[in-house]
């Protein structure tokens, strides 16, 4: 009776225990290009690898686990580890790319024939339809105030902005804006799942948690290692601080 009992115990309860044990899952980046290492980090165990130059990968994985892409090239992305990938044992991505670049923009109109069409086409500079050359970040409204205001062109502005106390203002919202862009980037870089699954944290507080973070001198050279792993250990840290902090 004990011996059937067992087996019957065997015969519902194996194949779970089974699926719960972890895997080396091999996978492949599908791309046009891979210009710099995509990370691949197993949010649920804390883990992570990067790609090899061909985009190929192995990570260490067992089913449910939420695993991310990240990468400055292309755009983040997540997959649940389902029982179909960890019984194929092979996982082929394919991500898209964060940026669009364009270097010249040609206007035409082919008649078939390849050597005449290659002589009539016509190349035309972006800055004539509007298209900026510099890969640089625009300015902000605020920095483009500060700027004309800040010009030794224009003295009787300079002097305002020093009196009114504009200048300060400005820079002020300056700086607001320069953290709150890396606090979203903070936030970007980590699915939900990991601050209410590993951290705990109800979402409601997760912009709370991070900018807590962002007081602390490392935090935006941390974010712009633009590393997930790097970052986790940050936050594990950081989640015990801010805890007993709310709790004052």
């Amino acid at each position: 009776m004990k011996s059937s009992l067992f087996l019957i115990f065997l015969l519902i309860f194996l194949p779970h225990l089974f699926s719960q044990e972890s895997i080396m899952l091999q996978g492949k980046i599908l791309a046009y290009s891979i210009g710099a290492p995509i990370h691949i980090i197993n949010v649920t165990a804390e883990k992570g690898t990067v790609t090899e130059a061909s985009g190929e990968f192995t990570v260490e994985v067992k089913e449910n686990d939420l695993l991310l892409f990240s990468s400055v090239q292309f755009q983040k992305k997540e997959i649940l580890v389902t029982p179909e990938i960890i019984s194929s044992s092979m996982l082929e991505i394919e991500l898209q790319k964060d940026l669009m670049e364009l270097d010249e923009v040609r206007l035409h109109q082919l008649s078939g024939n390849l050597g005449n069409d290659i002589e009539g086409i016509e190349t035309y500079d972006p800055r004539i339809i509007g298209f900026a050359l510099s890969d640089k970040k625009p300015l902000s409204i605020e920095e483009r105030k500060l700027v004309a205001m800040s010009s030794p062109m224009d003295p009787v502005g300079l002097i305002y902005g020093v009196i009114s106390g504009e200048s300060k203002m400005l820079k002020k919202a300056i700086e607001n804006n320069k953290l709150r862009s890396l606090v979203y980037k903070a936030r970007d870089m980590m699915p939900d799942e990991y601050f209410t699954d590993n951290l705990f944290l109800p979402e409601n507080k997760i912009m709370d948690f991070l900018y807590y973070c962002s007081l602390k001198p490392n935090f935006k050279e941390l974010v712009n290692k633009n590393d997930p792993l790097v970052l986790i250990e940050f936050l594990k840290e950081m989640i015990i601080e801010y805890n007993e902090f709310i709790k004052d």
